[in-house]
């Protein structure tokens, strides 16, 4: 434990740029906090932001079904689709910043840099600290990946299903 604590203390990698800040920093984020929750609250967080986009975007919308009722079941598959559309986008975004952070847990090697973008500099993790981050990639960051993954997959349906549903 004592060593753990010297390698944490002589890296030489700038605080905002270690794999373990960067880490904490997505679970406290509000855009990225609901990610780690329990299952059951990450589905009600889900339709929570899809409720709150779609009834949004209705609103800002609702002018045009005013002028023309008759085209009410259109105008609730186009903003059932946008909405879907910025689920995905944030989504997308939302595992970008999982897998960047992922990405640095794997590396054995850490690329930072102290003062500007032309000073760069390399530090090797001793093994230690790799295989610590490793189990934290693996436990920690993958499961959170599967499950944005295969909220991903869903909206990609649903997606597929409101395109069929406006060519009728």
């Amino acid at each position: 434990m004592n060593t753990n604590i010297k390698i944490f203390l002589l890296c030489p990698v700038p605080d905002d740029q270690k794999p373990i800040n960067e880490y904490i920093g997505l679970k406290e984020n509000q855009l990225t906090n609901w990610t780690t929750l329990s299952k059951k609250n990450y589905q009600k967080k889900i339709l929570q932001l899809f409720l709150s986009n779609f009834l949004i975007l209705s609103f800002l919308t609702s002018n045009t079904i005013f002028n023309d009722i008759n085209i009410l079941t259109d105008w609730i598959l186009n903003n059932l689709f946008i909405t879907n559309n910025l689920l995905l986008v944030l989504l997308t975004v939302i595992i970008f910043r999982w897998k960047q952070n992922q990405k640095r847990f794997n590396q054995t090697r850490l690329f930072y840099e102290e003062g500007s973008w032309y000073d760069g500099q390399f530090w090797e993790k001793p093994l230690s600290l790799v295989k610590n981050d490793k189990l934290i990639s693996t436990q920690k960051i993958e499961p959170i990946l599967q499950r944005l993954y295969q909220t991903c997959t869903i909206f990609v349906f649903i997606e597929l299903l409101l395109l069929s549903l406006q060519q009728l």
